[in-house]
């Protein structure tokens, strides 16, 4: 009786740490999409274009190098206005 009692408890020992390996598994996929899913979906689009129109895609390319130009200056703006720098 005892030793059923142990294998329950191993068991279901093993079961949380395959539930803990699935949390940080999920926790990491989280942070990648939140670090990366902006990135990811612009140069899907991009990948979209260049397989269905070439020119197209390399219009879209370039429209997005200019735009992060342009984003990086209303960013550097707002960061200066946020400090208080004059």
């Amino acid at each position: 009786m005892k030793g059923a009692v142990v294998r329950i408890i191993k068991k279901h020992a093993v079961m949380m740490e395959y539930v803990i390996i699935a949390v940080l598994i999920a926790a990491a996929v989280v942070v990648a999409v939140i670090m990366f899913g902006k990135n990811v979906s612009s140069e899907m689009n991009v990948a979209t274009r260049a397989m269905s129109d070439a020119n197209g895609a390399a219009d879209y390319q370039k429209n997005i190098q200019t735009n992060a130009v342009s984003d990086i200056k209303k960013a550097n703006e707002h960061e200066k206005s946020m400090h208080n720098y004059k």
